[in-house]
């Protein structure tokens, strides 16, 4: 299973939350990007599949890329593909957001694979009640989508609306035969969010 993580505001924290849940269940994950990924402990910085392939058998889990400052970037195609094809459970972080909650995607974002089966829309609902100017990435782009100012506090209508149209519906149709789906905050943000996106007349 290939799952991608986009979106804002929490992606790496949800990764790293699910890849302790997949090893718990004695699953084989791999953690990596197709993007940028802040450089974590135990990251392993090599391209050589034997050496990430060795760490996947001798932990149960691994998280590789290539070095660029305090990030990572990606791996080549040829070890990436060697690696997801030994791995239960491989989890991508696919997008970017500078450590800002909310953001609207710009051309070419998000950055997928082709060989993933789910993505998962992560935003941040820390955004809500905060200026547009102090929590987004891309401002003139949310801007642009919710027809506000830099000064608007942001709502959680706000934030499924950029989830819908910057993300779920885009990707839907760019990729039909995968499952996309938002995720956010604790279980009852989740389902305030699941309730606006289900409701058809603001999309």
């Amino acid at each position: 299973m290939v799952r991608a993580f986009v979106g804002s505001g929490g992606k790496t924290t949800l990764i790293k939350q699910q890849a302790r849940q997949y090893r718990a269940e004695g699953k084989r994950v791999f953690v990596t990007t197709s993007t940028h990924m802040f450089l974590e402990e135990d990251t392993l910085l090599t391209d050589d599949p034997e050496q990430i392939l060795r760490e996947l058998n001798r932990k149960g889990w691994v998280m590789a890329g290539l070095p660029e400052g305090k990030k990572i970037k990606p791996l080549s195609p040829e070890t990436y593909a060697r690696v997801c094809a030994q791995a239960d459970v491989v989890l991508v972080e696919a997008d970017g957001s500078r450590g800002l909650p909310i953001k609207f995607p710009g051309e070419g974002e998000p950055e997928l694979y082709d060989n993933v089966e789910e993505i998962v829309v992560v935003c941040g609902l820390g955004a809500i009640g905060r200026p547009l100017k102090e929590v987004a990435h891309r401002p003139e782009r949310v801007m642009a989508c919710l027809g506000v100012t830099e000064e608007t506090p942001i709502t959680l209508e706000h934030i499924a609306r950029l989830v819908w149209q910057g993300y779920l519906r885009p990707l839907g149709e760019r990729y039909p035969k995968v499952s996309v789906y938002p995720a956010g905050g604790t279980e009852e943000d989740a389902r305030r969010l699941l309730c606006l996106l289900n409701e058809e007349t603001w999309k």
